[in-house]
């Protein structure tokens, strides 16, 4: 959602915001409606197939729900975005990334997270994105 909010600045470095959520083109329809998401291109992968090629992994409980994620939560909710449910229908212990894929296919810059509060600063994705658009 935090690169959502930004997808005007992605636009305008001439990058696309996509989602790969698991789950069912259902879950992904719910989500699209909750979040109020209509322009955000979101594909579904059932089997969890992309994140393991992108390597991402699953979290431990601690990783999860760990006084970290705690409190970023925490943080979170009070400036107005609480954490909503998950994806629907998928693993609530995998954890995510941010890859930016070049316009030739490749992946100049990724981020993978270490645990379920961890994403990387917009600002940082912007950078990528902008050089990955100008290569």
């Amino acid at each position: 959602m935090q690169l959502h909010r930004a997808r005007e600045e992605f636009g305008a470095a001439g990058a696309r915001l996509v989602v790969v959520g698991q789950g069912t083109p259902a879950h992904a329809a719910d989500f699209r409606r909750r979040q109020k998401v209509d322009d955000l291109l979101l594909l579904v992968d059932t089997d969890r197939e992309a994140y393991r090629l992108a390597g991402t992994r699953r979290a431990s409980l601690g990783e999860l729900l760990g006084p970290k994620v705690a409190l970023k939560g925490l943080k979170t909710t009070l400036r107005g975005h609480p954490q909503g449910p998950t994806f629907g229908g998928g693993d609530p212990a995998q954890l995510g990334g941010v890859l930016v894929v070049a316009p030739d296919g490749s992946i100049p810059w990724g981020h993978l997270s270490e645990d379920a509060s961890d994403n990387p600063p917009v600002d940082q994705v912007l950078d990528a994105a902008r050089a990955a658009a100008a290569a």
